[in-house]
């Protein structure tokens, strides 16, 4: 019978980032600890690539003054998939955010830790938090459902149930594809109201039916944080990073519950 099947088998996750923005651009001395960071995770992420910025001065002079020497102001560090169709895991450190991206995903129980890990060993090396502060923490996740049967009878209302809070009930039964995108505040870690940002689309991937979740979480700190303590171990009272973000996991779990039928809920296994 045809229907909606998680895209990653016994999870839909395509994608899973975490991020941690800062209230700066990234300066020249991040370019500067690059070779520093890819000792750090040469067996974790072997792959190194830099970001290099070209600088423009343009004044009273006939001729614009150009800086021909770019510099280095960020950086990405990646590990390849078993298969080596593309990445498993990248560490990327630009524009003003860290982020960790992991593309085969397992677990919570595992992911979490992995990428608090290295998110806090690439602020060790870089030395950012003491001159740039950060201010908020990201999580996103992008889910794929992929549909084993015929573009005409690749309905929504295959995959959600009826009456959830996050779409409108004519997208149930109006085809393959369509899109809904919504955003709201609510509270988490520590009664910060944080902002939810939900994309949900049905497209074409080829002639394959796919419905993409992309959900964001952006929870803002009451004040920036210019320590590694802080981030970690959270202070007066305030919520730690791993605090934060389970409570931006749960917001997400949440949402999939609302969203998915209960047989999708059954395979994934978030069936309470």
């Amino acid at each position: 019978m045809a229907g909606f099947l998680p895209f990653a088998g016994k999870n839909a996750i395509a994608e899973m980032t975490v991020g941690l923005q800062f209230s700066l651009p990234f300066d020249s001395k991040v370019g500067g600890s690059a070779e520093a960071v890819k000792l750090e995770f040469q067996s974790d992420l072997p792959k190194f690539e830099a970001v290099q910025t070209f600088s423009f001065n343009v004044g009273l002079s006939q001729f614009p003054s150009a800086n021909v020497a770019p510099s280095v102001t960020g950086f990405s560090l990646s590990r390849e998939k078993s298969d080596g169709v593309g990445p498993a895991r990248i560490l990327r450190v630009i524009p003003n955010i860290i982020s960790v991206h992991i593309l085969q995903y397992s677990s919570w129980k595992e992911s979490k830790p992995l990428a608090i890990g290295y998110i806090t060993r690439c602020l060790n090396k870089l030395g950012l938090l003491e001159r740039n502060s950060a201010v908020s923490v990201i999580l996103r996740y992008l889910d794929r459902f992929t549909f084993d049967g015929a573009p005409e009878i690749a309905n929504a209302s295959n995959l959600f149930r009826k009456g959830n809070n996050y779409i409108v009930s004519r997208i149930l039964d109006c085809g393959s594809q369509w899109h809904s995108n919504s955003g709201w505040f609510q509270p988490m870690a520590g009664g910060v109201l944080a902002l939810n940002q939900l994309n949900v689309s049905g497209t074409l991937v080829g002639e394959s039916p796919s419905v993409f979740l992309d959900h964001t979480s952006v929870y803002n700190f009451q004040k920036p944080l210019s320590s590694l303590a802080e981030l970690t171990g959270g202070s007066d009272g305030k919520p730690a990073l791993s605090e934060i973000l389970d409570s931006q996991h749960g917001a997400n779990a949440d949402i999939l519950k609302n969203l998915l039928n209960q047989d999708m809920l059954k395979t994934i296994g978030l069936l309470e």
